[in-house]
């Protein structure tokens, strides 16, 4: 009989140390901003209490790029007690899809680490803004021969409402091209692209490609193909 009162009480004795140890509960653990504007900066306050029966010490909060946590009023709470924690979310830089989490590490023996989340779908407001258009993406010069140099023109407009800026032209091996009017169009201003291929050293089908970058939010960077089947005399 002593044995089973010893055995009786051991069982007691660890659930009631299971019942003192501090435990982190959040109301919600996720929390969906839903679509948001690119470069703009959100907030959400998660709010948890210790349900267990012992203090809650909050010894570290890191976040994930893109998320700061405001400066808690406090690090240690009683049992019951509630608490909150502020996130901060900035969209600079961001688009699309993001999940953006925080680590909150704690004095719970039996799991010392908390991940609260935040998502969101940061989109790009072009209203106001540039739009590039081709009046083609691809030129083919047919069959030339090897040793000559071709040109042709390649015309494109400003199809949007802010001033269109053409930043960068980069081509690949045997081609050259250049903007031979201007590199910053208002709206509904059109400009052509010069392109020239020489096609010394080349033989059989070649294929090339241009790209042209701008600040066109929708479309930065846009490829123009060029082909050609060079012959050797």
């Amino acid at each position: 009989m002593k044995k089973i009162l010893i055995f009786i009480l051991i069982l007691k004795a660890g659930s009631f140390a299971q019942f003192v140890k501090p435990q982190m509960k959040f109301v919600e653990d996720t929390f969906d901003f839903g679509k948001i504007k690119q470069n703009s900066v959100v907030e959400h306050t998660f709010e948890f209490y210790n349900a267990g029966g012992d203090t809650l010490k909050i010894l570290d909060i890191s976040a994930s790029c893109g998320c700061s946590v405001g400066k808690l009023s406090k690090r240690e709470f009683a049992a019951g007690e509630k608490g909150t924690i502020d996130v901060r979310f900035d969209t600079r830089g961001k688009f699309g899809n993001q999940t953006q989490r925080i680590y909150i590490r704690t004095n719970e023996p039996d799991n010392p680490t908390k991940i609260i989340t935040i998502k969101a779908q940061v989109y790009v407001d072009t209203t106001g803004a540039p739009k590039i258009f081709f009046d083609k993406l691809f030129h083919n010069f047919g069959k030339i021969e090897e040793g000559k140099i071709y040109e042709t023109s390649i015309a494109f407009m400003n199809n949007g409402e802010g001033i269109l800026e053409i930043s960068d032209i980069h081509s690949s091996c045997g081609c050259t091209a250049a903007i031979t009017k201007k590199r910053k169009l208002h709206p509904g201003e059109t400009s052509e692209i010069k392109v020239e291929f020489n096609s010394t050293n080349y033989n059989g089908l070649i294929t090339k490609y241009i790209v042209i970058r701008s600040n066109d939010p929708d479309n930065p960077e846009v490829y123009l193909t060029i082909q050609a089947e060079v012959i050797k005399k």
